[in-house]
């Protein structure tokens, strides 16, 4: 339900946020409840366009969440969210730079419960344009992991990429990318990986919009080596002024942060709606499903275990002003897990209130 983002200059506003969760800590055995209250203040500068292709251009947006439990106050917490991107844009070649930080706290699915932890990711691109339609892309990055729980492992990973770029016509753009990284696990031998993608923005009508970008990595860790499909998509459609439809779906592999020794394939989608009702009035239906896939990559013990996970969550809101909007939903979800102490069931109902000035 957020409302229209300014393009220039500073933006602020306030999201605050009342509900009652059926299981705070994703428990398989003991699920806890409680009425959580959230106040999230947002603060955002633009300057620049990056797509004008002329000058520079810099974006910076900060959102602490102040969490707060009825009854478990030592559970209180304050997230921190923080993102930035400048860069340098001209006809020829482009130079960008962004950076994002997070502290949360919320209960994960690979952790089975809360986990406070910071994240960090920075990545650098530079782009030359040697012809009309063509660009050569080169970039490099790090995103690391660090938990405050000491039995959870932090992890870090480093890539370099080089990408070729082209744009067929104004519908449609083309690319292919190699990336090759290294991927640290705590007390663990570290991962090389290698991946090669092919990526497509099509957009053949005004309201189509689909990015896509598919390939294959190669990963090679302790225990061996492994050859699996990476994807990452969306398609939007918006039939109509009152109307709006997406479709997500993605692949990847990472490690995890309990099982010391194990990765896991993630494979998901989720699709939603959103119809507007009236002039104040939008209902919105999203649903998701989720499997992650556990293997030994690293020391003995056999595959940990698989996780299907699914949600759906209505919602109706409301727009009092331009500035001003009320939602209410409901969220429900579950977690089949074949791990050992895994797994959940959840629900959760509440208000949020948006405003910005």
């Amino acid at each position: 339900m957020m409302g229209e983002r300014r393009s220039q200059g500073l933006d602020l506003g306030v999201i605050i946020s009342g509900a009652y969760d059926n299981n705070i800590f994703l428990s398989a055995d003991d699920a806890k409840s409680d009425f959580i209250g959230k106040v999230t203040p947002e603060i955002g500068y633009s300057r620049g366009d990056r797509d004008s292709q002329d000058g520079g251009y810099l974006k910076i947006a900060y959102r602490p969440t102040g969490v707060v439990y009825l009854q478990g106050s030592a559970d209180n917490r304050i997230d921190h969210e923080a993102k930035a991107a400048v860069g340098i844009v001209g006809n020829k070649a482009a130079v960008d730079y962004s950076v994002a930080y997070g502290k949360i706290g919320d209960a994960t699915p690979d952790t089975g419960r809360q986990a406070d932890r910071q994240l960090f990711e920075h990545v650098v691109r530079i782009a030359w344009v040697p012809r009309e339609k063509l660009a050569l892309e080169v970039a490099a990055g790090q995103s690391i992991a660090e938990y405050a729980d000491k039995v959870l492992l932090d992890s870090r990973e480093a890539f370099g990429e080089v990408a070729l770029r082209y744009a067929y016509s104004p519908k449609t753009r083309l690319g292919l990318a190699f990336r090759g990284g290294r991927f640290e696990v705590e007390d663990l031998q570290d991962q090389r990986f290698q991946r090669l993608t092919g990526q497509i923005e099509w957009q053949p009508r005004e309201k189509i919009r689909v990015q896509l970008e598919a390939g294959a990595e190669k990963r090679k860790y302790a225990n061996g080596s492994s050859v699996t499909p990476v994807v990452e998509g969306r398609v939007d459609w918006n039939p109509s002024e009152k109307t709006n439809y997406f479709l997500s779906a993605y692949r990847r592999e990472t490690a995890s942060a309990f099982s010391a020794g194990q990765n896991y394939r993630l494979t998901g989608a989720t699709a939603g709606v959103s119809q507007k009702i009236g002039e104040k009035w939008t209902a919105h239906l999203e649903g998701g499903l989720e499997h992650a896939s556990y293997r030994q990559v690293e020391g003995t013990g056999g595959d940990a275990g698989e996780d299907t996970l699914w949600f759906v969550r209505p919602a109706l809101s409301y727009r009092f002003t331009e500035e001003l909007g009320l939602e209410i939903f409901y969220r429900i979800s579950s977690n089949d897990s074949s791990r050992a102490g895994f797994g959940y069931d959840q629900q959760s109902a509440g208000v949020l209130l948006e405003y910005k000035f």
